[in-house]
């Protein structure tokens, strides 16, 4: 099976083939005072941050997204962001 790139869906075998895997582009990048993270696949964009007073927070996924960016070794911000993973 060849390589996905951002916006290649591929459908599961499993649950009877409902379930999907989707190729997302996913990179972070400072505004102001904290850090967005921008998700991109099928041709759509969107956004995430870790500040609480924005309309664009997550917490949860901007904590996952931001585990698997430090665990390729890909997020630049050290510690930053950290405090998602707290309770």
């Amino acid at each position: 099976m060849a390589a996905m790139k951002p916006g290649d869906v591929r459908v599961f075998k499993r649950g009877e083939g409902k379930a999907i895997a989707i190729a997302m582009g996913v990179w972070a990048a400072r505004e102001r005072d904290h850090i967005r993270i921008d998700i991109t696949a099928c041709n759509s964009h969107t956004t995430i941050t870790n500040d609480p007073k924005s309309k664009r927070y997550h917490r949860t996924l901007f904590r996952n997204l931001r585990k698997i960016m430090v665990e390729n070794d890909v997020w630049q911000f050290g510690i930053e962001g950290s405090e998602t993973d707290e309770k």
